[in-house]
């Protein structure tokens, strides 16, 4: 009867205890998912968004100005090392894809553009220049018109615009202020309001990846249209989560 005693309480105990590690481990797993990778060699620091007003003159024999108005939106991502993360890595490349407009404006098209390899621009707003996937290679140094980022972290940089908002024409301008396109179409900034996400991997040349899925963002920054070129930067990223 002791013997039977004494069994019956060590398979109690191993219950318990296995019970316990199922807890905990669940624990761990809903944590994870929710807050991913707490120290990472690399993170995002801040996101930056510079607004701005822009236009493409267009013949017509009509007026004196025929301008195609364009809003862009020129994002800059900031990838620094985590100092708490005293492992010796490098970045091996970042990608950015799986971009979806969640938000679509009720005026214009959205398109995305890459830096080009230009002496005079960054960007250029032309077909060839449009892309699905974004890829900035690990090197010595960041060089964003070759698509090159520091090894150690540096500038990720893309633009998202705003086209066929429309046409603004006029025979009495002596010059054109690009920055009060917007005001003189007379358009209403709830109209060319737009959000896009996007997902983002951080590969290191040890061999691990880090991903974050659907980063988030809303374009213009506001009052586009009284001021013509509006920049706000972003250092909340709390949800902005990297996992394995």
């Amino acid at each position: 009867m002791q013997k039977l005693s004494k069994k019956i309480l060590n398979i109690c105990i191993v219950f318990v205890i296995i019970i316990t590690i199922i807890f905990i481990s669940m624990l761990l797993i809903l944590n994870y998912n929710e807050n991913g990778e707490t120290n990472m060699p690399f993170k995002i620091s801040k996101i930056s968004i510079i607004s701005c007003t822009d236009g493409q003159n267009v013949e017509n024999p009509d007026f004196k100005w025929a301008i195609d108005v364009i809003q862009n939106n020129d994002i800059n991502i900031y990838i620094e090392k985590n100092e708490e993360n005293k492992k010796q890595e490098t970045i091996k490349n970042i990608k950015l894809f799986n971009f979806q407009i969640n938000e679509s404006p009720k005026i214009g098209e959205l398109k995305f553009y890459r830096p080009i390899d230009n002496t005079t621009s960054l960007f250029k707003n032309s077909d060839e220049n449009q892309f699905e996937t974004l890829e900035f290679t690990g090197s010595k140094s960041t060089n964003t018109k070759k698509l090159e980022i520091s090894n150690q972290g540096g500038i990720i940089q893309f633009r998202c615009a705003n086209s066929k908002i429309g046409t603004y024409t006029s025979n009495d301008d002596q010059e054109i202020n690009y920055n009060e396109l917007l005001k003189k179409l007379n358009i209403d900034e709830s109209t060319i309001s737009a959000g896009f996400s996007f997902d983002m991997e951080i590969c290191l040349n040890s061999g691990t990846t880090f991903k974050a899925e659907q980063i988030t963002l809303k374009i213009p920054n506001e009052n586009i249209v009284n001021q013509g070129t509006v920049g706000v930067e972003y250092t909340d990223l709390q949800d902005i989560v990297f996992k394995r």
